[in-house]
């Protein structure tokens, strides 16, 4: 009899649990941003989320709006915003990586207006600032050695990668795609050469598992625009070991989408979201989970809306942060509103858990 109960016991344990899951899982409107911007950077540290430069999208008829200095905090816990500390130099397009609990924000790009005309100027910087969340403060570093943009950033044992983007080819007069790798020590301001990447791409994702690197998909500028030779994109998964300065290559992403962000949680790398480029007109919901140690694929539960955003983690929890698709107002309507899904997972030691690289909104804002 006792045998019985124990049995029926574990049976009712294990149903409440799946029950609870169940109700757990899926995506729910949180907030929205407090400021209506795009082509930021992004990170989070313990609890708080970080959304910082950028331009606003209600000023940017004609590409002209001008960079945001401005840093908006989002804590995941009161479910609140308050803006911190801007940052020294407004830019466009920067990537920003996390060491300890400072945030370093990399490159990007100012619209500079021309002389006697209405039109602006691109230029892109090679600035690195870092932001001490515990004082509220910014401080600028040496800059990086290659100008460069479009790139991706991924911290491994107190080293932060530079990995891949475009770069000015002087002659041909044009940005080529690069697979450019270096590393930066930010206790020593050193920077050291890494064995190349071995697809030159920029708009990539990366990402941190174990130790290593990933990098997903992306957009390759050629050297040569001319007959069969054209610019495309990339379906390619490629794994770099910091160890031992080396590259494998990994079977391509199942689908062939573009400008989706990936974030890490649990060992895993969520893909989210995206326009799918097997369907022009598409802009995507989907989120695909690769885990590296097993080279398996798994769907999960897909976002509230199609569109392409910008994602970080926070305690286990994802967060979408804003992004464009298809609305009331047409194509590529942008929307304030921040996404949420609890993946369950709570790391007891946060080691390796920081996701590296956040997504942009789409290729023209870099």
């Amino acid at each position: 009899m006792f045998a019985k109960y124990k049995y029926l016991q574990s049976v009712l344990v294990l149903l409440f649990v799946g029950i609870s899951a169940n109700l757990a899982v899926g995506w729910e409107q949180v907030t929205k941003l407090p400021t209506l911007r795009v082509a930021m950077a992004s990170a989070a540290v313990g609890d708080h989320i970080y959304l910082i430069g950028g331009f606003n999208k209600d000023e940017n008829l004609g590409g002209s709006a001008p960079a945001l200095s401005r840093v908006d905090v989002y804590d995941t816990q009161t479910n609140t915003w308050h803006q911190a500390a801007g940052m020294l130099t407004p830019r466009i397009g920067s990537r920003a990586a996390v060491f300890s609990s400072d945030i370093y924000v990399f490159g990007g790009y100012i619209r500079m207006a021309l002389r006697n005309e209405l039109r602006k100027k691109t230029v892109y910087t090679k600035t690195i600032e870092v932001y001490d969340t515990r004082t509220d403060t910014w401080i600028k570093k040496r800059d990086m050695p290659t100008l460069r943009r479009s790139f991706g950033t991924a911290v491994v044992d107190g080293k932060i990668y530079i990995i891949g983007g475009n770069v000015h080819n002087k002659q041909l007069g044009k940005q080529v795609s690069t697979g450019l790798v270096e590393v930066y020590d930010p206790l020593t301001e050193r920077w050291e050469r890494g064995a190349d990447m071995p697809t030159k791409r920029g708009w990539l994702n990366v990402a941190v598992v174990d130790g290593k690197i990933y990098v997903l998909g992306g957009y390759i500028l050629l050297e040569h625009g001319l007959g069969l030779d054209v610019d495309r994109f990339s379906r390619r998964i490629e794994e770099y070991n910091p160890k031992t300065n080396s590259w494998r290559r990994l079977p391509d992403l199942p689908m062939f989408k573009y400008a989706f962000s990936s974030v890490v949680v649990d060992d895993e790398i969520y893909t989210i979201g995206g326009y799918d480029l097997d369907n022009r007109d598409a802009y995507l919901d989907l989120v695909e989970v690769y885990h590296p140690r097993a080279n398996r694929w798994r769907p999960s539960l897909p976002m509230l809306t199609p569109k392409m955003t910008v994602a970080a983690v926070a305690n286990g929890t994802i967060y979408l942060l804003g992004g464009s698709g298809d609305g009331p107002k047409g194509r590529n309507h942008f929307s304030p509103v921040v996404e949420a899904y609890d993946t369950g997972f709570r790391a007891v030691d946060a080691k390796g858990k920081q996701a590296t690289r956040w997504g942009e909104i789409k290729k023209p804002h870099e």
